[in-house]
């Protein structure tokens, strides 16, 4: 489970906080809809102790977000910055993320060659050099095929073409633990009813409710 108590971000640039007094639990999967710039992804950051907390609290599992750093098989998210370590080829990134994390790297090659990115793609590319939809899919990708109990997803839809995102919507479906996608796109909202819904506004979070009643 993910419990979030009062949360406030604010970056020192900017009087106006980011995160304005979240309080959630995230305990099967869910979708937090809002328009770009709305606070989405500086929450997941925050979630994942990749942004500074102003106040307030996360925790994993009753633990302090912080403790957790580190620690496999406890939350994965499929922000680029995270998957970048080598000067390398994105395979040979993927290998050692999957190594350090005792992932499953089959899975995950089986997964990327459906969203269009196979492994001799990966093999010739470093992860920059990959398109905005290739990276996109290739985080998304591996956050999954980490096994994490907590996965949070970052507009994982971005740049893939309808068939491709109909096959993530399936793996999305079958991936046991806690998931947390974050999206602008309303179509969703009819192909994940049984997903408990937020709406996210100006940094606020609203809900839950069942998409299915939004549809």
């Amino acid at each position: 489970m993910i419990e979030i108590s009062d949360l406030y971000v604010k970056y020192r640039w900017r009087q106006e906080p980011i995160i304005k007094g979240v309080t959630a639990k995230f305990d099967s999967k869910h979708l937090i809809l809002g328009p770009n710039g709305s606070g989405k992804t500086t929450l997941f950051r925050a979630i994942a102790g990749l942004t500074p907390i102003s106040s307030g609290k996360v925790l994993i599992d009753g633990i302090d977000v912080s403790s957790i750093y580190g620690k496999p098989n406890i939350l994965a998210v499929n922000l680029s910055e995270v998957y970048s370590v080598l000067h390398s080829s994105a395979y040979d990134n993927l290998r050692l993320y999957m190594n350090l994390v005792d992932g499953d790297l089959d899975y995950a090659l089986g997964l990327l060659e459906q969203l269009g990115v196979d492994k001799m793609l990966l093999k010739k590319r470093k992860i920059w050099e990959l398109s905005a939809g290739q990276q996109k899919a290739f985080s998304t990708i591996a956050a999954l095929a980490s096994r994490a109990k907590h996965v949070l997803l970052d507009e994982p839809f971005e740049q893939l073409d309808p068939a491709r995102k109909g096959r993530l919507i399936e793996h999305l479906r079958e991936y046991k633990g806690v998931l947390l996608l974050n999206t602008h796109e309303t179509w969703l909202l009819s192909a994940l009813k049984d997903w408990s819904t937020h709406l996210m506004f100006e940094g606020r979070l609203y809900g839950s409710l069942h998409a299915a009643a939004m549809v």
